[in-house]
């Protein structure tokens, strides 16, 4: 299950018409969280999909970018790359710029800024 930032980041960075964003957004209503491992400075979220999930093998591999958080513990904030592999929505990765990941990430706020 996606945490409620999770859930927001994602939101957010697919917030666009057209592909890959659609096919994406469906990719992740199929999908469940496989894994989660926190590194101390952020986390990575792996995602699996259910076989109903909709697949686009013609899709590049990229990253997807351009969303930041700020939480009232971080002073530079966090940042986030979801990762499209062969077709298929493979991870979200969250970082901090060189502070601890914060305990809690209840309270954040969410903005966009220049990237894809």
């Amino acid at each position: 299950m996606l945490t409620p930032l999770e859930k927001a980041v994602l939101d957010m960075m697919l917030d666009k018409r057209g592909e890959p964003f659609e096919t994406i957004r469906q990719q992740l209503a199929h999908a469940t969280v496989a894994k989660r491992e926190f590194t101390g400075v952020g986390f990575f979220t792996d995602f699996s999909l259910l076989a109903a999930a909709p697949v686009r093998r013609d899709l590049p591999s990229m990253e997807i970018t351009g969303v930041g958080t700020e939480f009232s513990s971080l002073q530079h904030g966090a940042g986030f790359v979801l990762f499209i592999r062969d077709g298929v929505v493979s991870m979200l990765e969250g970082f901090t710029y060189g502070e601890p990941w914060p305990e809690r990430t209840n309270d954040f706020r969410i903005s966009r800024h220049g990237a894809s």
